[in-house]
C-alpha cells in the first residue's frame, strides 16, 4: 500500500501539486484569519490593561467630589467589593496640641490634619516628601496604629522628636444639609506617636502639605469608639477589570444602604452633601472596546461558516480527483478487492498530500512570526481536519456505487 500511494502521488503530478496548494493557501489564510480575532482581542486586553478606568464618589448631583460625607457602610462595602483597586479613602480633620476647651478653640486648634489610607493619595500634594523613623514606611497608613507625621517646621518649633507619644484634641467636620453648611465638633483627646515627618524645607513646594498626616483607620477606629458617626469626605478607586463593567456596576448597586446611585442633574435634583452617587470615567474607554468588541463578534460570526468552507472545499476537490480516477478505483473493485480496502489507499494518498499542504501553511504562518506556536498548529489541525471530513465524505460516497455504475458514469 505505502509504495503504490508514492507511485499514485508520481504518476498524479499536476492533481497532487493542485491539493498540496490548495491546503498550503487554506491553512495561510485560516492563520490570517485567526490572527485578525487574536490581534484584536490583544488590543481589547492592552486597552484594559492601559486604560484605568477612575471612579469617585460624589454628593448626588455630581458637584463635589471632596468634602461630602461618605457613610461608613458605604465605605465598608468598598472595602469588601470584589470589582474595584486602589481605593483611596480620606478625611480632614482639625487639632490641637495637648488639652484646651473648646472656648479656647480657635487660639488652640492650628493644625489642619488629612486622614489618609495611602502615601500618594488624590488629596494629597503629588510630590509631597516624607521621611519615615527607622523601622517605619509608608504601609504605616493602612494600619490602624496610633502614630503620626508632623511637618518638619512643627516639629523644629515644638521640639518634638521621634518616638515621642504628643497628645492632640482633634475636632471634625460634620455637614450639615438643611443649612448646608459645616460645624466643627470635637472628638476629643488623642495620644499620636510621632513616627515620620512631612519635609517642608521648600517654602513654595510645600505651601500646600497638611501639618499632619493620620493613618486613616485609626481615626476610624477613634470614632467607633466614641460611638460617633464617621463619615469620609473623598473616595475615589479604580475598577479591577474594565472588561467586566456588567459586573462592577451590578456590585456598585449593593455597596452602602441604598447602592451608589447615578449621578443626576435633571429637574428635581437637590443639593446634598452625601457621598451617594459615583462618578465612573469609562467613556472613552467604552467607546474604543465597543469598537473593538465589534469587530470581533463579526469576524467569530463566520467561523461555522469558515469551517463549512474548508468541508466544501475538501469534498469537491476529492470529489473531482475520485471522479477522474473512477476506472482505477473500478479496477480495484473487480480484482476483489473490498470498498473499504479501495477506499482507504485513495483516503492515505489524499492524507499524505493534505498534511504537506499543511506543515507548508503552518511554516510560512510560523516565519511570519504573527502568532504563537501553538495558536498556528492549532488552526492547521482545524483545516486539516475539515478538508479531510469532506474527503472522507467524497470517498465513502464512492465507495457505495457499484463497479459496472462507476464505468458507465465515467
Amino acid at each position: 500500500m505505502y509504495h503504490y500511494i508514492l507511485k499514485s502521488i508520481k504518476r498524479q503530478k499536476s492533481r497532487s501539486v493542485l491539493v498540496i496548494l490548495v491546503n498550503g493557501v487554506l491553512a495561510i489564510l485560516l492563520n490570517l484569519y485567526f490572527g485578525l480575532i487574536g490581534s484584536y482581542q490583544t488590543q481589547l486586553a492592552d486597552l484594559a490593561a492601559n486604560t484605568p478606568i477612575k471612579c469617585t464618589v460624589t454628593n448626588p448631583d455630581g458637584t463635589m467630589e471632596v468634602g461630602i460625607a461618605v457613610s461608613s457602610d458605604t465605605l465598608r462595602g468598598l472595602q469588601a467589593a470584589r470589582q474595584i483597586r486602589d481605593l483611596d479613602y480620606s478625611t480632614q480633620l482639625k487639632a490641637g496640641y495637648g488639652v484646651f476647651e473648646e472656648a479656647d478653640r480657635d487660639a488652640n486648634l492650628n493644625l489642619d490634619v488629612n486622614v489618609v489610607n495611602k502615601i500618594d493619595s488624590t488629596v494629597l500634594p503629588e510630590n509631597i516628601k516624607v521621611i519615615y523613623q527607622e523601622g517605619w514606611d509608608e504601609t504605616l497608613f493602612a494600619g490602624a496604629e496610633k502614630v503620626c507625621l508632623l511637618k518638619k517646621s512643627e516639629m523644629e518649633e515644638q521640639g518634638f522628636v521621634y518616638g515621642d507619644e504628643i497628645p492632640f484634641t482633634i475636632f471634625y467636620y460634620r455637614y450639615d444639609d438643611k443649612r448646608r453648611d459645616v460645624d466643627i465638633l470635637e472628638l476629643g483627646r488623642v495620644h499620636l506617636k510621632l513616627v515620620g515627618q512631612v519635609d517642608d524645607s521648600d517654602s513654595v513646594e510645600s505651601r500646600d502639605y497638611p501639618d499632619m498626616l493620620v493613618p486613616f483607620q485609626t481615626v476610624w477606629d477613634e470614632f467607633e469608639e466614641k460611638q460617633i458617626e464617621f463619615t469620609a469626605e473623598a473616595v475615589s478607586f479604580y475598577v479591577k477589570d474594565p472588561l467586566a463593567l456588567n459586573a462592577f456596576k451590578e456590585e456598585m448597586r449593593r455597596i452602602g444602604e441604598l447602592g451608589l446611585l447615578e449621578i443626576y442633574k435633571g429637574d428635581g435634583a437637590k443639593f446634598s452633601y452625601k457621598g451617594s452617587a459615583l462618578y465612573v470615567q469609562d467613556g472613552i474607554f467604552i467607546t474604543m472596546a465597543g469598537r473593538l468588541k465589534t469587530a470581533i463578534r463579526i469576524l467569530s460570526a463566520f467561523l461555522l461558516p469558515m469551517g463549512i468552507l474548508v468541508f466544501i472545499v475538501g469534498y469537491v476537490i476529492s470529489h473531482l480527483l475520485a471522479n477522474g480516477r473512477v476506472k482505477e478505483f473500478a479496477l480495484f473493485r473487480s480484482l476483489g478487492v473490498g470498498a473499504p480496502c479501495a477506499v482507504w489507499g485513495f483516503w492515505c494518498e489524499q492524507f499524505v498530500l493534505v498534511l504537506a499542504g499543511n506543515v507548508i501553511g503552518c511554516l510560512t504562518a510560523i516565519l511570519a512570526g504573527q502568532q504563537e506556536i501553538q495558536e498556528i498548529l492549532s488552526v492547521c489541525g482545524a483545516a486539516f481536519g475539515g478538508y479531510m471530513l469532506g474527503t472522507t465524505v467524497a470517498l465513502v460516497l464512492l465507495a457505495k456505487e457499484k463497479p459496472l455504475e462507476l464505468l458507465m458514469s465515467e
